[in-house]
């Protein structure tokens, strides 16, 4: 059935951490309904100053028509209300699907006017894909335990070759320090469009550069 003619609205916020799956979710809905997709990356042009035109024609396709907007949170304020009036105006034909990390950072005339999609995981979408591989190729191996209360970032590179999951390590890690409002405010800074790895780097030196005690923080 044409998804056109099945949803409420031609609008989505797919949320979710990075390495979650929102972009992989993307590509498969248009491939599914036969529609192109356009994809335009907001978290290097803030402001729209070079997408505001292209994206006004593409939201007027006479195709059925995908029309991903990635890192729609880090817009500027006047960039959302940009936003709202295409939300308002595009095309029966074409899907909107705002990717995003944090939806706080978005004006609520935008968040209402879209039907929410959360790929919410404890686990990476990537963790997930590469696990499935390993356990069809049988070379899986146990990982040894981190030491969350010494993790640095001279460990990141080690990490990285010995295939461990960073959106797990920064889990843990708010674990160890109980989501204090120090660490939340920490999290809310590392959802800059960067991966997961750097993610990870940025949360552990951003820790370091406290030089406070895990009992200080709590």
């Amino acid at each position: 059935m044409n998804v056109i003619q099945t949803q409420r609205s031609n609008s989505f916020l797919i949320s979710g951490e990075a390495g979650t799956g929102k972009s992989f979710y993307i590509k498969q809905e248009a491939k599914k309904n036969k529609a192109k997709l356009f994809r335009w990356n907001v978290r290097i042009d803030r402001s729209l100053r070079e997408g505001r035109e292209i994206l006004h024609q593409q939201v007027r396709s006479k195709e059925l028509l995908y029309v991903w907007i990635e890192g729609a949170d880090d817009l500027t304020q006047e960039a959302q209300a940009f936003l709202r009036r295409i939300l308002e105006t595009s095309s029966i034909n074409v899907i909107s699907m705002l990717e995003i990390r944090e939806p706080w950072k978005l004006s609520p005339p935008i968040l209402s006017r879209c039907i929410p999609i959360c790929m919410n995981s404890k686990k990476s979408f990537r963790y997930q894909k590469n696990k499935a591989l390993v356990d069809k190729l049988h070379i899986l191996i146990d990982l040894p335990a981190i030491h969350i209360d010494i993790l640095s970032l001279k460990d990141i590179p080690h990490l990285r070759k010995n295939g461990y999951d960073p959106i797990k390590i920064i889990y843990d890690l708010a674990n160890y320090y109980n989501y204090n409002t120090h660490i939340i405010n920490i999290i809310k800074k590392i959802g800059a469009g960067y991966s997961a790895w750097i993610q990870l780097s940025y949360f552990l030196a951003l820790i370091a550069d406290t030089s406070e005690t895990k009992d200080t923080l709590i």
